[in-house]
């Protein structure tokens, strides 16, 4: 929410009426009187400036027929508030966006991995001693129920997609409990294998 309630269009038309009104000298009587409402008002009337505490006689100007177009701006701390509230639903919308987003891939991912012949599901890693009071560290990893052979790749059942022998003792432990149907994976080396066998499998159909 802006701390004004002209519009674009009033603002525009306001500063051009003080570009043809101002003339090159200054009145007293309009320099010596209070010509804004408060800073954010009278930023949202000049617009962009590197310095709005210095203002030139055209803003002045510009700012004096402003506030008589508009007398009672919104109150600043509702302006403020309803600024907030805006950010937040923009952010909310993006987040909510973003999960969208990263569940449609995971789905798809899984259907292409499921079509490769195994089975899988998301799984949190709790192999770390780090899950203590109440912390918790570690990703979601695709958790494979089902072994899968694709090229050269071969996982057995019940570990995870990113298993190597090198990282054997940071992915053992795997519970039922840490299984979550509602979550995506946050494993970047799972994921990334996912996508590489899903871009080879597109790329074997498209051929």
């Amino acid at each position: 929410m802006r701390a004004t309630n002209l519009t674009t269009e009033q603002i525009t038309e306001l500063r051009e009426r003080a570009r043809r009104e101002a003339g090159p000298f200054t009145n007293p009587a309009i320099t010596s009187s209070s010509y804004s409402h408060n800073p954010e008002w009278a930023a949202e009337i000049i617009g962009e400036r590197s310095n709005p505490r210095v203002l030139t006689w055209l803003e002045v100007y510009l700012l004096y027929i402003a506030k008589q177009a508009e007398p009672d701006p919104p109150p600043l701390a509702m302006a403020r508030r309803r600024a907030y509230e805006q950010e937040e639903k923009q952010r909310r919308a993006a987040e909510q966006e973003r999960w969208r987003q990263e569940w449609s891939d995971w789905e798809y991912l899984k259907a292409t991995l499921e079509a490769a012949g195994t089975q899988v599901t998301v799984r949190h890693n709790y192999t770390s001693h780090r899950h203590l009071d109440g912390y918790t560290q570690g990703a979601d990893h695709i958790y494979l129920k089902k072994p899968l052979t694709f090229g050269r790749l071969r996982r057995d059942a019940d570990i995870v997609l990113c298993w190597t022998p090198s990282r054997a003792k940071d992915l053992e432990y795997f519970p039922v409990e840490g299984e979550y149907d509602d979550r995506v994976p946050t494993c970047k080396a799972c994921i990334k294998t996912a996508r590489s066998i899903a871009e080879r499998i597109k790329k074997k159909e498209s051929s």
